[in-house]
């Protein structure tokens, strides 16, 4: 049995997933059905960035592998969700004109919402580990969108948004994630090794936000901010990163001795159908309006001042029983990717082209069917 290790950025890791040595062709065959659209005019993507993506395709599915030999195998990354809950999505009635475009273009307008919170590490491991905090994570996804999705799937008519607690990713590049990825393969994901000085300006970039994700304690996933990260076109001349804003000012502490799954007993706490009160929070748009705001550096965060947040949207998740075997199956079947959506809404930068093809492939490996080879390890 694979031994499996701590690692300190392992929480980190924001869009790793699924290939193995005969279905890594299939995978990479399947993620690449789908012609990818053309570089927006705000992008440059670096000279052999489409056959780094190739291999991290190839090598992930491995990576899935190796972490679940016994049966199904589960998302690459934020596999242990914390709750996914049923919301309702409502465009702001006084959204500013140049804010209205694509599921933003009508105020008022009201979509039912999935949104599933989630923890970020290799495998379904306690809330909190030896190693402090990890990653945390928010996904939206809306139903009934009207427009020209980009994935051309049939009956596609949803737009999801990928959040996670910090408003930068963990790796600027492809080039970097490659790398890491392949660290984890060949060291059973330790990547320690990833840290060895000297350290380049590109991992020193990885490093200091990983420092950040290792002091920020998450007691309530409800309580939380979330942040796109990464960018996207918004409207055809126009891009944008976005942010969820929590309006209760409640800070629940971490408990002192925590259980495995503390944050799912938090959100049920908050959730109580019997003595809950509804969460809300503010969809803010940050809309880059200076050249000097990174596109393609994953790990640069946009300036709030140079570019301030607006309010667009209100997301209430009523209080609700989501703790159960039906919802929790219907959950864990749904695939979430920045590319389910609208074409006015296309990911830009080399992480999110990145995760495109990634995301295709991750999705298909874990609907194949799979006789299991023994009992999986679970925390508990």
């Amino acid at each position: 049995m694979t031994k499996r290790r701590s690692a300190p950025v392992a929480a980190a890791m924001l869009l790793i997933v699924s290939t193995s040595p005969r279905q890594a062709a299939r995978a990479e065959q399947t993620g690449a059905g789908v012609a990818p659209p053309p570089l927006t005019k705000f992008e440059t993507a670096p000279q052999g960035e489409a056959e780094q993506i190739g291999q991290i395709i190839a090598l992930t599915t491995q990576l899935l592998q190796m972490r679940y030999p016994e049966g199904m195998a589960r998302r690459g990354v934020h596999p242990k969700d914390h709750g996914c809950v049923k919301a309702t999505f409502t465009v702001n009635p006084d959204i500013p004109q140049n804010y209205r475009a694509g599921v933003f273009a009508t105020p008022g307008k009201k979509y039912p919402a999935w949104i599933r919170f989630s923890n970020a590490t290799p495998f379904l491991a306690p809330d909190l580990g030896k190693g402090g905090p990890d990653s945390r994570g928010m996904a939206i996804k809306l139903i009934g969108v009207e427009g020209d999705t980009l994935l051309n799937e049939p009956g596609a008519k949803t737009q999801d948004f990928l959040l996670i607690n910090l408003p930068a990713f963990a790796f600027p590049n492809v080039s970097e994630y490659l790398e890491v990825t392949k660290i984890q393969l060949a060291k059973h994901d330790d990547i320690s090794s990833f840290f060895a000085p000297p350290l380049s300006p590109e991992k020193l970039k990885t490093a200091a936000v990983v420092k950040k994700i290792k002091q920020t304690n998450v007691g309530n996933p409800l309580e939380s901010p979330y942040f796109s990260a990464a960018p996207f076109l918004y409207g055809p001349d126009a891009v944008a990163k976005f942010s969820v804003t929590p309006r209760s000012a409640e800070k629940t502490p971490v408990p002192a001795n925590p259980s495995t799954n503390y944050l799912r007993e938090a959100m049920k706490k908050s959730l109580d159908p019997a003595i809950g009160k509804p969460a809300v929070f503010d969809f803010r748009v940050q809309l880059r309006n200076d050249e000097s705001l990174p596109i393609e550096d994953a790990t640069a965060d946009w300036s709030e001042t140079t570019a301030p947040p607006q309010n667009v949207a209100t997301i209430e998740i009523e209080p609700q029983n989501f703790d159960n075997a039906y919802q929790m199956t219907e959950c864990e079947h749904m695939a979430f990717t920045p590319w389910h959506g609208l074409t006015v809404h296309q990911p830009i930068g080399g992480i999110n082209r990145l995760r495109r093809n990634v995301y295709i492939a991750s999705s298909k490996f874990r609907s194949q069917p799979k006789e299991p080879t023994g009992f999986p390890k679970w925390p508990w």
